[in-house]
Formats: structure tokens, C-alpha cells, sequence
């Protein structure tokens, strides 16, 4: 089911460990007083591609109950005011009368913190034949339980609407620190509605700055990504191809390794990211960021729309370029020691850090980065572990008294200076005289299969020893 938030694919906007809460993280589900509250999240406007392509609808609610069972809950769609719009098919659980659905649903969540719950319920919509361009109708969801009060909302379909196909962008390797570079960004409006105008959200990843800024573009960051949109004047009409009348200008800065650029285009008003995510936004100096037609595209009678369609095939309104640099991160490990008589237990602290000069930036979910793998001095039973350690095989009772451990980092963000620490608890069950367990650094899933990456040359602080007694 295709989500219609202007969040794009998982790529930058879920990179790192911290990130996905502050790029993706909904609203509030309204104070818990006495029954629980499971609330709607405000669905997206719908824009419905010529019959007969299809577009489906589905529904997210979220709550801050700590514990919730509403396995009676029922969900009423009431499609009434898209009978000039539409035709809607309704999901499997649901009951249908005429345009009016009944759906059974359940929710259950057991969490401290805010629950996202997927509803069962979906709506397939396809525009009725002889419907104009840019009809708008309406359907509202309610919604009831005995464990818990749901609140509901409203939703908009529009027939028809402009679509952008971005193309390729460039990719560089072998960047040199402290060099600037342009990248084109391109697009072509292969919707059947004009756009009222195009926004483009540029997000340069950790190592690349913004060259140039513009007087109708806002800019913030999350600490790790900066983000740029930008608001170039001009409606777009069907079938043209148009461009940034200056290609985006990006330094290369010491932090630069593996880096990107992500590049999302969309008609402007398209609601959704990255409004209300928590960036602190700030104005451009300067002179405007202006389009350039590239090919002229067909003018049209149907009104100009700030929703897009639903995109297939290949046609996609965002693009990444990966930007390699010349550069090196080092990282490092130390050891530790303790003494403790037989039977006692002993801490052992120990960390990784990351020397730098450069950021490592990992987009492979975990793949890429250096995690820290624990031989225990022999003698010696884990009997306890800092959260980011765990035994190399869950539920294996031997691997979790006797190791090894792997201890891992919060996030998929390195910065140079990051120092991440460890601790194992060790009981003495043997007196062994200067018994020495070991710290290495893994590049993958186990020392077997550990490769050094080249941005890493140096070799001789990837191990240290843990020393007891």
C-alpha cells in the first residue's frame, strides 16, 4: 500500500538511530483521561489517476495508552460524498450499505511511549469515467469501542493531478576535501494536471554543506542532515520538463566519506514532510532560486493541483547521489581491568571511539558500521551488561555466561570525537592469575568475516585487552 506522506523512501529520512523520531514522528494522540484514546491520523489528500488505475486508501491511529485491548473496536467509513468522484471498494472486514461501510477492527498496544496502530480497514477508489479534472469529494471515519474512544477525521479525493518524474542525478567518487561541486536537478510534470508550482526538499548528508543559499528556500537540520526546501516560482504544465535554474552547489567538508545528497520533489502544497517535524526553519539571503523550461509542456483547462498522483512504474519524484570523498575515519578501541575474589563480581568498562577526521555515515541499516566483539578472560561468567552488549547468540545460556559479547553503537551517525561506552559485569569463578579476555574491533557480522575498510587504514587499535586480577 503506497503511504502518501512527502516523507520519501526510508534512504535519509530513517538513517539514523534518533533520526526516524524527529523526521517521522506524528502528533500527539490527545491526553489519556480515564478510557484510553486511539486517534486517527489526518489522512492525506488523495489524488486519483484515470480509470481504470486504482489508488488505495489504508489508515494509521496511534495512542498513549500504556495498555490497550480493543479487540471490539469498529471502524465506520462513510464514503457518501465521493459519489461524484468515485468508485470505492471497501476491505474484507468490512460490511458495506451502499457508500457507508461498517469495519471491524482490532487494537492492541502494550508501550510506555506513543503506539502507532495500522488499521485492517482499506478503501480501493477508482475515478469514475466522465468525472472532471480536479472533482473533489470527501469521506469521514468514525469509530467505537467498549475498552476505548476513538476519534476519527475526514479525508479529500481530487480527480486527477500533476505527478514529477525527477530524473538521475549525478553520482561522484574520489571527492577532494575542502572542493565544491553542482549537481542539475531536472523533472518533468507526467501528471494529467497542471502544478501550481513545484517544492523541492534537498537534504546533503554529514560532510556536505550548502554552497548557496536562496532567498525563497528555508533551511534547518537535525544535528546530522542539513535540509534545504526551496519554493521556485512557476506553474508547471502537463508534459513539461523543467529545471533549478542553478543546479545545487555543495561543499565537500572534513567530514565528508561516504555522503549523499537526496533530492524530493513534489507539486507545491503537497501536505505532509517536512512540516511540523520538530526542524527549526530559517530564510535564505539573497536572490531567488528561479526554473528554467526545458521542454514546454501542453496548457491545459483543468485546474492546477497541489496533490500528486499516485506514482508507477518507474516514474519516481526522488532521486539520491552518492558522493564519495578522499578521506579517513579511524576507530578505536580500549580495554580494561579489575580485581575481584573468587566468587565476587568485577565491572569492566571499556569503550570505542571514533577518531575521525571523518563522519561515518551508514545507510545499509547496520551493515557498514564497526561493531566490538568480547572474549571473556577465562574464569570468568557474565552475570550482567550495559544495554549495548549482548552475547554474540540470544537465548544460548552458554553464550550468555560465557560469551563472546557483542557491544554495538546507538546510531547509524559517527561523528569524529564519539566515544561509546561498554560495560560487562564478570563473577570470578576461578582464580586465574592475570587471566586476559580481549576487545576487537569487527568490521560485519563476526571477526570470520571482518573486512577493514579502506577509510580505516590503521590497524593497530583495533584490539585491547580485559584483564582480571
Amino acid at each position: 500500500m503506497r503511504r502518501r506522506t512527502f516523507t520519501g523512501p526510508a534512504a535519509v529520512f530513517m538513517s539514523a538511530a534518533g533520526l526516524a523520531a524527529s523526521l517521522l514522528g506524528a502528533g500527539p494522540a490527545g491526553a489519556v483521561t480515564g478510557q484510553p484514546v486511539i486517534t486517527l491520523d489526518a489522512p492525506a489528500p488523495a489524488a486519483l489517476p484515470a480509470a481504470p488505475a486504482t489508488d488505495d486508501l489504508h489508515f494509521d491511529f496511534q495512542t498513549k495508552a500504556r495498555h490497550l485491548q480493543a479487540d471490539d473496536a469498529t471502524l465506520t467509513v462513510d464514503a457518501r460524498g465521493l459519489s461524484k468522484v468515485a468508485k470505492v471498494a471497501f476491505s474484507d472486514n468490512c460490511t458495506v450499505h451502499g457508500l457507508v461501510a461498517t469495519c471491524s477492527e482490532s487494537f492492541d498496544a502494550d508501550s510506555a511511549s506513543t503506539t502507532h496502530l495500522g488499521a485492517m480497514t482499506r478503501l480501493t477508489l477508482t475515478a469514475l469515467r466522465g468525472a472532471r479534472l480536479g472533482t473533489t469529494g470527501t469521506y469521514k471515519i468514525t469509530g467505537k469501542s467498549a475498552h476505548a474512544r476513538i476519534a476519527g477525521g475526514t479525508g479529500t479525493v481530487t480527480v486527477g493531478g500533476p505527478s514529477f518524474g525527477l530524473d538521475s542525478l549525478a553520482d561522484h567518487t574520489n571527492l577532494k576535501v575542502g572542493s565544491d561541486l553542482a549537481e542539475p536537478v531536472r523533472f518533468t510534470n507526467v501528471g494529467n494536471r497542471p502544478a501550481k508550482g513545484v517544492q523541492t526538499v534537498l537534504a546533503a548528508s554529514p560532510g556536505l554543506d550548502f554552497g548557496r543559499h536562496y532567498s525563497n528556500c528555508k533551511y534547518g537540520s537535525n544535528g546530522a542532515i542539513h535540509f534545504a526546501v526551496c519554493y521556485p516560482k512557476g506553474t508547471i504544465d502537463i508534459g513539461e520538463t523543467a529545471a533549478l535554474a542553478d543546479p545545487v552547489r555543495l561543499h565537500v567538508n572534513s567530514a565528508a566519506l561516504h555522503t549523499y545528497l537526496d533530492v524530493r520533489t513534489a507539486p507545491l502544497g503537497q501536505p505532509g514532510w517536512p512540516e511540523g517535524q520538530g526542524i527549526k526553519w530559517t530564510w535564505g539571503r539573497g536572490s531567488a532560486l528561479g526554473l528554467k523550461v526545458i521542454k514546454a509542456g501542453r496548457h491545459s483547462s483543468a485546474p492546477a493541483g497541489s496533490v500528486s498522483l499516485p506514482q508507477t512504474g518507474t516514474v519516481t519524484d526522488y532521486r539520491i547521489a552518492s558522493l564519495r570523498a578522499r578521506n579517513q575515519a579511524d576507530f578505536a578501541v580500549s580495554g580494561a581491568s579489575a580485581h575481584a575474589a573468587a566468587g565476587k563480581t568485577a565491572p569492566l568498562a571499556f569503550h570505542q571511539t571514533a577518531n575521525g577526521p571523518a563522519t561515518l555515515y551508514d545507510r545499509s541499516g547496520g551493515e557498514g558500521l564497526p561493531t566490538v566483539w568480547v572474549t571473556l578472560p577465562p574464569g570468568t561468567t557474565a552475570v550482567g551488561h550495559s544495554a549495548n552488549c549482548s552475547p554474540w547468540q540470544e537465548n544460548n545460556p552458554t553464550a550468555e555466561a560465557k560469551g563472546p559479547y557483542v557491544c554495538g553503537l546507538p546510531s547509524y551517525v559517527v561523528p569524529k570525537g564519539q566515544v561509546t561506552n561498554f560495560t560487562l559485569t564478570l563473577r570470578v569463578d576461578q582464580m586465574v592469575r592475570q587471566a586476559k579476555g580481549k576487545v576487537q574491533l569487527v568490521w560485519g557480522p563476526d571477526p570470520a568475516h571482518s573486512r577493514r575498510p579502506d577509510f580505516d587504514p590503521k590497524s593497530g587499535n583495533d584490539s585491547a585487552v580485559l584483564t582480571v586480577n
